[in-house]
């Protein structure tokens, strides 16, 4: 595509949505408004600018650089816009929309980056394997991707259509489970614990956030679904997808997955019961003590 040459978005409706290379070489989304924008986005990857013509606003959101990681950023915040903007209705619609979008962008850019401590790891290769392994396999890749609310730090961590679930990871010869807060746990939802071994990233079985990441992108049919799952990893810092291989070496196999189903029986801090002087609590659960608490995997699913 040549420079300041652009195509029509046809899926959004309200109002004229463009993508191409703007004037000075850079991928772009353009987007039409009969009234000036009064938002902006300027970070040192992304920024937008209005310019007029005619009787038309036309706002232009462009790569500030064209390093490699920050086209592959562009192209999942691009995703992101036109996704959020395509059921709108109107004018008005889309500029509030593209106002909060703009602000969470904004936010996510300043966020400052950091590594990951084995322990966080551990728990997020145990997520990433339940929606690889079996989230996927029960509800398809669209609703398990949609679910999972590990990077927006929700309570549980996948809430599908009709069943909630919270994953803890726990290592051969640990056998207590963290509840990490006081809105972790409520009734008519499930715990699931999965068990995994320390191991090798050249083990054959082994499998690290890159593998599983891998995995799961490679089940992801629905583009819209596609770059909904990369903002969720950019969301952590794990997007590009070559930013998990610093965690190679935490690589693991797995064990055994074991569900609890929350309800009068499984003991548990039930949060309506807690006094309103106790504002915040965590605690850790023997799985010993609730081995007889088990339900069946036919239970679940049934």
């Amino acid at each position: 595509m040549s420079v300041d040459s652009f195509v029509l978005i046809p899926q959004v409706k309200a109002t004229r949505v463009y993508m191409g290379i703007d004037n000075r070489g850079m991928e772009s989304i353009a987007i039409d408004f009969k009234s000036t924008p009064d938002f902006e986005l300027m970070t040192n990857k992304i920024s937008s600018r209005i310019v007029s013509i005619n009787d038309t606003q036309r706002l232009f959101i462009s790569l500030v650089d064209d390093d490699s990681t920050t086209k592959e950023i562009f192209e999942v915040f691009s995703k992101d816009i036109i996704s959020s903007i395509e059921d709108a209705g109107t004018e008005m619609e889309v500029l509030s929309i593209i106002a909060n979008r703009f602000k969470y962008w904004t936010e996510l850019f300043k966020r400052p980056k950091g590594t990951y401590d084995g322990k966080w790891i551990q728990g997020f290769c145990g997520e990433l394997w339940f929606l690889d392994n079996v989230l996927i396999d029960k509800v398809g890749s669209d609703e398990a991707i949609i679910s999972w609310t590990g990077p927006e730090k929700a309570n549980q961590d996948f809430i599908t259509s009709n069943k909630i679930f919270e994953v803890k990871t726990r290592l051969q010869q640990t056998n207590t489970i963290r509840i990490s807060n006081e809105n972790q746990l409520s009734k008519d939802m499930y715990i699931a614990v999965i068990e995994l071994s320390k191991s090798s990233v050249v083990f054959t079985e082994a499998f690290n956030i890159y593998k599983l990441v891998s995995s799961i992108m490679s089940k992801i049919k629905n583009p819209k679904v596609h770059g909904e799952f990369n903002r969720k990893l950019l969301e952590l810092d794990l997007f590009p997808i070559a930013n998990a291989k610093m965690y190679d070496k935490f690589s693991y196999e797995f064990v055994s997955l074991v569900y609890y189903e929350i309800d009068s029986e499984f003991p548990f801090i039930d949060h309506k019961d807690v006094p309103s002087a106790v504002t915040r609590y965590s605690y850790e659960l023997s799985l010993d003590s609730i081995a007889e608490l088990k339900s069946s995997e036919e239970e679940i699913w049934k």
